[in-house]
């Protein structure tokens, strides 16, 4: 084999796990985990709202590129009208 065996008396020393830190963005007993989950009703109804209007706007983005593909005519019709 490559490896060789080293002949030294010296053992290394045990290596000791470090305590580890309380993660920071942990939430206190006071704060919630979110701002959508907090205390403040304004700020969950704009938070919903927002929510909803991205939603909305990624589906009709999907239903767009379903028509586009299978020419369903939601959007418009198939072919233009003939003159």
């Amino acid at each position: 084999m490559s490896a060789k065996k080293t002949t030294s008396g010296a053992a290394p020393a045990p290596v000791s796990p470090s305590p580890s830190p309380a993660p920071a963005s942990a939430p206190e007993a006071g704060e919630s985990a979110s701002w959508l989950d907090g205390q403040d009703p304004q700020k969950r109804l704009w938070g919903k709202v927002i929510l909803g209007a991205v939603w909305l706007y990624v589906a009709a983005l999907w239903l767009l590129a379903l028509d586009q593909t299978f020419h369903w005519g939601i959007f418009g019709p198939k072919v233009p009208p003939l003159p």
